[in-house]
């Protein structure tokens, strides 16, 4: 799974976030957003907080330092993702993706930055399953009951919930969250057949969530990396077996990161939760 189009990716001295950045995330419906979810059980602690220092940051502001990317940005993640191809080591995967999100994005707080409109996919589709499990919205009741009336299957009414919360897209990131969103409602299917989408508990949107901003990390470090893993002559089911293998790496660290942010004593806003487990995650590979 991926965007629909890879690239050779941003070459050096590219900015790190691109101008039209701020506005990236205009396409999507975060009018749910701030719909609050209720803590979950406290994780264990595995030292993989980020209780102080810089890259605590809130996502959405941009941190400071340099704005273009040096030279090689991507040479090592490359290098590191190449090998983990040959051998399928967990250590070159590691190295891989802690190089990207250090030297390739910027480390994790400048990552989280560019990476913002992750968060606000997943923080919006969340919200809006929420709502229309409580029932707390009359369009939203009117919308529901149109699409069961309709009799659509799990798959179409999946895409019809994408489709009414990202109605246009157009940019990089929309695009990519679009598709986040839709293998993230494929993959609770997968994991939990009967789920009803609205009607969803909290621990599963809570799982939908991360599944979000997961296939969306995993869909950056194909996008920016370019056809690495393609150039390679390899047998296609080999390539296919370790990019599952980067995705269910990317899938532990997420879920890690959103039961995390969920743990506490009080209710808190989907988008903080999303801005906070998008932060950890990113930390948390730079720092593997």
């Amino acid at each position: 799974m991926g965007t629909s189009a890879s690239s050779s990716g941003a070459g050096t001295g590219a900015p790190f976030d691109p101008p039209w950045l701020d506005d990236a995330g205009a396409g999507i419906d975060s009018d749910y957003a701030e719909v609050p979810l209720s803590p979950g059980a406290t994780p264990l602690d595995d030292g993989s907080s980020t209780e102080d220092g810089e890259d605590n940051q809130n996502p959405t502001t941009p941190p400071a330092g340099p704005a273009k990317a040096p030279p090689g940005r991507y040479q090592q993640a490359r290098g590191a993702l190449t090998g983990f191809v040959r051998s399928g080591s967990s250590s070159d995967l590691r190295r891989g993706v802690s190089s990207f999100v250090k030297k390739g994005m910027g480390g994790s707080s400048r990552a989280a930055s560019r990476m913002r409109t992750s968060a606000i996919a997943a923080s919006s589709l969340g919200g809006f399953l929420a709502t229309a499990r409580d029932g707390s919205d009359p369009s939203i009741n009117t919308w529901v009951d149109s699409i069961k009336q309709r009799g659509l299957s799990a798959k179409e009414t999946a895409l019809e919930v994408v489709q009414k919360l990202i109605p246009t897209g157009g940019s990089v990131d929309e695009d990519s969250a679009r598709h986040s969103m839709d293998h993230a409602i494929a993959h609770l299917y997968e994991v939990e057949p009967n789920a009803d989408i609205f009607n969803l508990t909290d621990d599963q949107i809570t799982n939908l969530m991360a599944y979000t901003v997961a296939f969306d990390v995993y869909n950056r470090v194909q996008l920016e990396l370019g056809q690495v893993f393609e150039k390679l002559k390899y047998a296609p089911q080999l390539v296919q077996n370790r990019l599952g293998q980067v995705l269910d790496y990317v899938m532990v660290v997420v879920n890690r990161s959103m039961q995390k942010a969920r743990a506490g004593g009080a209710p808190r806003a989907m988008r903080e939760i999303a801005n906070a487990a998008l932060q950890d995650a990113l930390t948390v590979f730079a720092e593997s």
